[in-house]
Order: structure tokens, then sequence, then C-alpha cells
């Protein structure tokens, strides 16, 4: 950024930052600067986490190990390269240094344990890349940031749906329903169109002032960088190239269950092993998401698939050639996943911004019913989600949601059917068809 003229690497990190939006996960990042000696502040390239970083950082240094004379140092002298530097110290693209460089932060943090030394950005998850062991366990907190939420895109006022349900399951006592106040808010004046719109675009910040063409331009840039650079240094894998054809794949399959033979079908990696190991080098670099299956017992949970989902939706279209008038044509068979990947990006961010300890599952019975997306909350109480794209409330979903309910019984708190209509209605008692835009308004 201009702001920062660099030097080797370095700069003094201050607040005469440019504009920018403002990132819902900011607060939760200064209270990890509060809490921990070292945080980590990780998701895909170009996502925001280098504006973030500086944004909370007052005084202290600015070290980016894409420069190359950074890296050098880094990876010459780890130790002299984090010793004696006016604290915070802000390391980006952190993976890039190696073990090494790790373990010279520990041993600096563990000489002086003062909370916020060093805030850690990278595009890598630290916790699962295989040229990476040392995790700073017990002095580093984890943070994940994702390109924008369409809350954060939009400039909505409201923290967004998720924190609206939490705060209203901590109030309801008994019978009570706090949940029916949604019903009284105004129709929504999101349209079809406006939701595709949203779903080509996207998250990224740096495609919002872009057209279609331009945006499609830069993120098949950003992958082809994505996939040259953070999949080679963290596998060594030979055939990276193709792994955008991996991508898109998984991208025609966005909302559906991981399903590894059928990914090796079509992309034919040799052994279905190599193709699993790539999946699993997408999730690494955030490129995709998989949302872990729901069931009463853990070894019940762990005889189902996860479901997979490309991390963000402007990037989808781009890898199916998708725009905003095919994907309206209602014959199009990619509208309901593409909607639905709409709505489980944004309850993934608006669960990072919360940090309560909710978390995200899915639901799939030996029959092949289904709940989409389930938000379970420390508790075990549950809010199930079904998404679609049609502007009509009844129908297969909202009678899943129905049976759900009388499944589990009290652990249900409630449902919502997220549709592309424009006012809520209450289905049955506990349940509600909600307009998608309810994401991020309520």
């Amino acid at each position: 950024m201009e702001a920062f003229p660099k030097l080797a690497g370095e700069k003094e990190v201050g607040l005469d930052q440019p504009a920018f939006v403002y990132r819902r996960m900011e607060p939760v990042l200064r209270r990890y600067m509060r809490t921990f000696r070292v945080v980590a502040l990780l998701g895909a390239r170009q996502s925001g986490k280098t504006t973030l970083a500086q944004r909370v950082v007052d005084g202290g240094i600015y070290l980016d190990l894409d420069d190359p004379a950074a890296y050098a140092a880094a990876r010459d002298d780890p130790v002299g390269f984090v010793s004696d530097r006016p604290r915070p110290v802000v390391i980006d693209e952190v993976q890039r240094g190696g073990d090494n460089l790790l373990r010279a932060i520990k041993l600096a943090v563990d000489a002086d344990p003062v909370p916020g030394s060093f805030v850690l950005t990278g595009s890598t998850n630290l916790l699962t890349a295989p040229s990476l062991s040392e995790s700073l366990a017990g002095r580093m907190g984890i943070l994940e940031l994702h390109p924008f939420s369409t809350g954060e895109t939009l400039g909505a006022a409201s923290p967004g749906f998720v924190r609206w349900f939490v705060d209203a399951a901590s109030r309801r006592r008994g019978s009570d329903n706090p949940y029916s106040g949604l019903l009284g808010r105004p129709a929504s004046i999101a349209s079809r169109r406006s939701y595709v719109q949203l779903i080509c675009r996207g998250g990224y910040p740096e495609v919002q002032r872009l057209d279609e063409r331009d945006r499609a331009v830069f993120l098949r840039s950003l992958l082809t960088a994505i996939v040259a650079r953070d999949v080679r240094e963290i596998s060594g894998a030979r055939r990276v190239a193709e792994l955008p054809r991996l991508l898109t794949a998984i991208a025609a399959r966005t909302a559906g269950e991981l399903v590894i033979e059928n990914l090796h079908r079509d992309v034919g990696f040799g052994a279905s092993q190599t193709t699993a190991d790539y999946v699993t080098y997408l999730e690494m670099v955030y490129l995709t998401a998989t949302v872990s299956p729901w069931a009463s017992s853990a070894a019940t949970r762990a005889k189902r698939k996860p479901k997979i989902y490309l991390n963000d939706t402007g990037i989808a279209t781009t890898l199916l050639g998708l725009g905003t008038e095919r994907l309206l044509d209602p014959m199009e068979r990619t509208r309901g996943p593409l909607h639905e990947t709409l709505v489980a990006n944004e309850i993934r961010k608006q669960l990072a911004f919360l940090d309560e300890g909710a978390v995200l599952h899915h639901f799939r019975d030996r029959r092949g019913r289904e709940i989409d997306l389930l938000v379970v909350l420390p508790d075990g109480r549950m809010l199930g989600i079904e998404v679609t794209a049609s502007m009509r409330a009844q129908g297969r979903k909202a009678d899943t949601l129905r049976w759900f309910r009388d499944l589990v019984g009290n652990r249900f708190e409630l449902g919502v059917l997220f549709y592309a209509g424009t006012i809520p209605i209450q289905l049955a008692p506990r349940i509600l068809a909600l307009p998608i835009s309810y994401l991020w308004e309520t």
C-alpha cells in the first residue's frame, strides 16, 4: 500500500491508512491481541488480511515475506529476523518462512510474553499444511478472515442473522417465542436478479469495483497465482497446473456431498488418493470449505460425508462460465446450489465474527432426507436451515424442516427456509420462511 513505503520488506505500521470497508472481524482481532502473545489471521489471498492487520496495529513493524529480501532474511536467520524489533510485529504470508521462523517467534514470545506481540497473516492453514509442524500451542490464537460478507459489501448496519439468532436463543425461556418479531418486519426489497448479481460478484474486495468481464479476468489471475505459488509451496505437487480443472469440478458440485470417487472420475489424477490430496490442498489455501455432518453420536457422524463449498461464489461462477443472465434461467441446474453456497458462506462469515463456539454442520440420513445447514450452539440447541432459489416458501424443503423438528425435539430451536421471496412467513411452530436478504438485514 502506498502509505507504507517498503525497504527490504520492512515498514512502520501506523493509522494513516487509506479508508477501507469496516470488517466485522476487527473487534474479534483486537480482543485476541489482548489475549494471545501471537495472533494468526488466516484466509485466502486478496481477502483483506494485510489491510485489517495494519488497521489494528499502531506502531511496530510490518514485514512481508512476499518481498524477496524479507523472505531471504527470514529463511537465512529467523531468530535475527524477529529479534529486537518494535512490537507488535506484523509478518505477512508467514507460512513462507517455514517451521524455523515459527520456532523463532516461539522463542521470542517465551522470552517476553506480552500479549499482541506478533500478528501473523497467511494464505495457508498453518495447522494443516504438511510443510509446517510448529503450532505455537498455548501462545497463538487463530482467526480466519474470509472475503467480504454480503453485509460488509452492502454496508449493512446489522451484525447479521446469526448474531440475532444467538441473542434471541439466549433470551428464550420455556414457551416464549422471541422469533415472532421477524414476522413484523417489512418486505425485503431484494429481487431474484439482485441475489444472482451478489452470487456472480462474490466477496473479494478487489472485484467490487469491476464489471462482470473484468471481474472474471481478475479472479482467473488470482487462481493462477494461488495454484502456482501457494499450493506448490505447501505440497510440492507436480501437477498443480491441473488444479483449476479439479476446482471447476468442485464448483459444479458446490453444496453437495464430497464424494472423492466422483471427482476422480471427472479429473483422472492417476490414483484416487491423489485426487483426495489435491482436494485437501484446495481447502488448505481457502479456496474451498467442507461442512461436517451432524448426528446424535460421534460414531455415526464419522460414517457420513461432509459437504463441500466453493469459498467464494464469484470464483464458482467464473470457473463455470456463468453470468447474471445465464444464472437467472430457471433451467440452469446450478442456481439452487449457488444460492445455498451464498447462504452457507454468509453464515460461516457471521460465525467467525461471532466467535462464541457455535458450529456449522449439515444433516443427511440413510434415506436421503437432509437439512442443508445446521448451526449448533455450544449447549446443543440448533438452527436448521434450508435454502431455495424459488420465490415460493412451501414445498419439500419446508416439509423437511418440520420432519427434522419432530426428530430432534427440544434441541431444535428454530428452523428457517431462506428463499428468494420478499416477505417473512410462519410455516409452522418454530419454523419460518425468510427472504435470503434477512441474513444481512436482521
